[in-house]
């Protein structure tokens, strides 16, 4: 499987600022590495064969420690004029790259057992133009919930939701198509994705007993170290 993979890190990191001072999220320190090195280390394992960072706050400590690194694997840095939210940064990293259809799509700040090679399969074999990779959380307040139905999504619910439900996961694959027409500030979503549910053709790839991990909150993120110390 060579398919190309963009993560998303270019966010201020805003509900981390009281413990990171101002250091963007995935660049967090969890023991002697940092949570980009995890990312980037999982998407090797699953065979992703070229990564593009889409970087836009502070990129100068990104590229920084990208130089510092020899992760096996080419990783490219895009750096965005200007803040163009979810959607518009990835269709600047298109406008930049030579990147084919379909690609990889990861948040640069969660961590899921998801396998993208059964992911891409079920993809390729399907009707839908993007998929997003759902986990099953204990309490899903903070994420929302998203409604499916034969894989088919239909709905986001808010974050208000509370006890287990279904969660984006951070992890999402898509066909080039959809960004061709796109340009400037736009959101997955709210653009993107409420147009597609219209249509039917948003799939959904459920990972089941996953140990999803994310690094939005100072909890969650003393979380993540003890589970990283632990994992040691």
């Amino acid at each position: 499987m060579k398919i190309p993979s963009i993560i998303l890190a270019g966010g201020l990191g805003t509900r981390l600022k009281k413990i990171s001072y101002e250091k963007p999220k995935s660049l967090m320190p969890l023991g002697k590495r940092v949570f980009i090195d995890f990312l980037i280390e999982r998407l090797k394992k699953n065979k992703v064969n070229q990564i593009f960072i889409s970087l836009q706050y502070k990129s100068e400590l990104f590229i920084d420690h990208i130089n510092k690194m020899d992760y096996g694997i080419d990783v490219v840095p895009i750096i965005e004029p200007k803040p163009l939210g979810t959607g518009g940064a990835i269709s600047f990293v298109l406008r930049n790259t030579e990147i084919h259809s379909p690609f990889f799509v990861i948040n640069g700040d969660t961590l899921s057992n998801i396998v993208l090679e059964k992911m891409y399969n079920k993809f390729k074999n399907s009707h839908f133009e993007a998929m997003i990779g759902l986990s099953l959380i204990n309490n899903a307040s903070r994420y929302g919930t998203i409604k499916e139905k034969n894989n088919i999504i239909y709905s986001f619910s808010e974050k208000s939701n509370s006890g287990k439900g279904w969660i984006n996961n951070g992890y999402y694959i898509f066909k080039k198509e959809l960004f061709q027409n796109q340009s400037g500030r736009f959101s997955l979503e709210l653009d993107l994705f409420p147009k597609l549910i219209s249509r039917s053709k948003l799939g959904s790839f459920k990972v089941n007993d996953d140990r999803f991990l994310d690094i939005g909150t100072p909890s969650d993120y003393k979380k993540l170290k003890n589970f990283i110390k632990d994992k040691k």
